[in-house]
């Protein structure tokens, strides 16, 4: 699964500080996932379909009921399809740059010490942003100026500062800040359990494969694949001890269907969970 970074990838030479997308898949499976490195700022208005975005801490869902504003980093990206097979969302990106202009242009004050909000802020959509959204479908052609991407850029900034101030400062505060360095064991005690490959896992941690092996290997002392095992059979341990069954839990611990989960636990332990449960 090869990186995609955007907006370079759909805007190419024409990347500015403020850019405007309208994405539509119309065919295609009725999921993807696809590893993205957002190079700006994104605010996300989902039409048709969700989308759910992976980073480092935990993952997040946005339907068409939502907006979301994104910071830039690596992120692993979910698209689900409608029942129709559709998949529709508008996407404003922005520099930290333009952010910059923004606080000093608006006199925006941001307080010195903010808690350092999740990347993905999402807020419901109300009748102005419903609005907001089929402006910018009859502006469409008109994006190609950059005055008209900076004036709704502006204006949805301000709606969402107005609407929601704490979060919006925050968020602005955090991405002109944002540290690019994500703590290796921060990712995996977030995603031990969410089924993740050690290449989607080294993504996450901004590192190459290799460098994420031996770093994982410096604090872990062994491989990711042994030590998830681990995490996952402790976990399912303590849970049969509780009397719980593996139909209740398996997909929990990041298995598909409940024979892979059994298949891994007889290995590890030499029983199978019944025959575990039945000796506790």
């Amino acid at each position: 699964m090869d990186i995609m970074t955007i907006p370079d990838f759909l805007v190419g030479e024409a990347k500015d500080d403020v850019n405007i997308f309208f994405y539509l898949r119309k065919k295609g499976p009725d999921q993807i996932k696809v590893k993205l490195n957002y190079s700006q700022n994104m605010l996300c208005l989902m039409i048709r379909g969700m989308k759910e975005i992976i980073d480092e801490k935990d993952h997040y869902k946005i339907d068409n009921d939502q907006i979301a504003l994104v910071t830039s980093g690596n992120m692993l990206m979910t698209e689900r399809v409608t029942l129709r097979q559709e998949f529709e969302s508008l996407l404003l990106f922005f520099s930290n740059e333009f952010l910059s202009f923004f606080m000093e242009k608006y006199e925006v004050k941001i307080p010195s010490v903010v808690a350092t909000p999740p990347p993905v802020i999402s807020f419901p959509k109300d009748e102005y942003l419903i609005n907001f959204q089929r402006s910018m479908k009859i502006l469409e052609k008109d994006f190609i100026k950059r005055a008209f991407r900076v004036a709704k850029m502006e204006e949805i900034l301000l709606y969402i500062m107005e609407k929601h101030p704490e979060p919006a400062r925050s968020f602005i505060a955090s991405s002109i800040h944002k540290d690019a360095n994500n703590p290796l064991k921060q990712v995996v005690q977030s995603h031990k359990f969410d089924n993740l490959n050690s290449e989607e896992l080294a993504f996450l941690c901004n590192m190459s494969l290799s460098t994420f092996k031996r770093k994982f290997y410096d604090i872990y002392k062994t491989s990711p694949k042994k030590y998830v095992i681990a995490e996952k059979m402790k976990k399912a341990e303590h849970l049969l001890q509780r009397k719980k069954r593996p139909s209740e839990f398996y997909f929990e611990l990041g298995y598909e269907n409940q024979s892979s989960f059994t298949t891994e636990f007889k290995k590890y332990f030499g029983v199978s969970p019944t025959a575990y449960s039945m000796q506790a």
